[in-house]
């Protein structure tokens, strides 16, 4: 709402914080995990050099090597596997230009440079050529989803129909369903939306100009809430309580109107953003079981095929669930 409160349907600028890294950070923590257990054994020192002595006993370089790889290398094995079977696959698809345009994205959201390095830092990364690392591996990720996602020429042109379009439109917020069915209600037998809205509402923003939310386009309001106001025949009419974050909305669409944008400028762009959408549900397990086969992998290591294992266990259990559900 207008005056910061959290009940606003419109959503809040994205600013990266800590938090924000972490998802991309997750392949760069294990990446960098990966110098852990190497650094146990560098120098030429032996396994019984001691690391920690204590009165009446010693910790040694050996000990530590062997908690490094019990703890790590089922992660490790794998982690590396995949992201050089990633990179030998779907390598040519993710170009370097595009990682470093990707970090630059990220590195503005930020005030200053040495704010960006210390969320990199607290998010468990070394610095930004680890972080780099991590953008390039999720973007891997990401390439091999969309071949198993279909973007339809229909999908984009929906797309580009609701971004072509600003809707106008009010809005009464309340806390339950059953408070969004009774303002339904009264506005069907005659009530005034601007009046309820003031009276109602729990965005008094909005409320205090009647629910007025004013026109706005795609990517300014939460998902559900704009997939009912960029429908095309709901001008005028009072929309069944559309739930989000929240609350309880009811929707009253009071206009809409054309942009000027063209279908053929922005399609590349759309069908990129649809295909990167719709691979979200995608689940990595399937890339990895897929890579695996193809590529023929050898487990040599016990300990590092418990990994391996858990993924070919995920993905029966995927299936078997699949056709549960296909037999119900």
């Amino acid at each position: 709402m207008s005056n910061g409160m959290t009940n606003e349907p419109k959503k809040q600028d994205k600013k990266f914080s800590t938090g924000a890294l972490v998802g991309a950070s997750a392949l760069a923590l294990i990446i960098g995990a990966g110098g852990t257990y190497a650094a146990t054994n560098a120098g030429g020192e032996s396994d019984d050099s001691a690391v920690v002595t204590y009165k009446g006993g010693e910790i040694t370089r050996g000990e530590i090597a062997d908690m490094s790889y019990d703890r790590m290398v089922p992660q490790l094995a794998f982690q590396e596997t995949m992201n050089a079977l990633l990179e030998k696959e779907y390598g040519d698809q993710v170009e370097q230009e595009k990682v470093d345009e990707e970090f630059s994205k990220t590195e503005e959201q930020f005030n200053s440079k040495e704010e960006f390095e210390q969320a990199i830092q607290q998010a468990g990364m070394s610095g930004t050529e680890e972080f780099k690392e991590a953008l390039r591996g999720q973007m891997l990720v990401d390439a091999a989803k969309s071949e198993l996602v279909d973007v339809t020429d229909e999908d984009i042109e929906a797309q580009f129909a609701k971004e072509n379009a600003e809707v106008e439109a009010s809005h009464i917020l309340v806390d339950t369903e059953e408070e969004a069915q009774d303002i339904i209600k009264q506005l069907n037998d005659g009530a005034d939306f601007a009046e309820l809205a003031k009276e109602k509402s729990t965005d008094t923003g909005s409320g205090e100009k009647g629910g007025e939310l004013g026109f706005f386009s795609t990517g300014q309001m939460v998902p559900e809430f704009e997939e009912y106001a960029f429908k095309e025949d709901v001008i005028g009419k009072i929309s069944e309580p559309i739930q989000t974050q929240y609350g309880f909305h009811v929707i009253k669409v009071t206009d809409r109107k054309e942009k000027d944008l063209k279908l053929e400028d922005e399609k590349d762009r759309i069908r990129e953003e649809l295909a990167t959408e719709k691979s979200a549900s995608v689940d990595a397990n399937k890339i990895y079981a897929e890579l695996i086969e193809k590529y023929n992998v050898d487990v040599k290591d016990a300990k590092a095929e418990q990994q391996f294992d858990a993924v070919k266990e995920a993905i029966k259990n995927a299936d078997e669930s699949s056709e549960e559900s296909t037999e119900q």
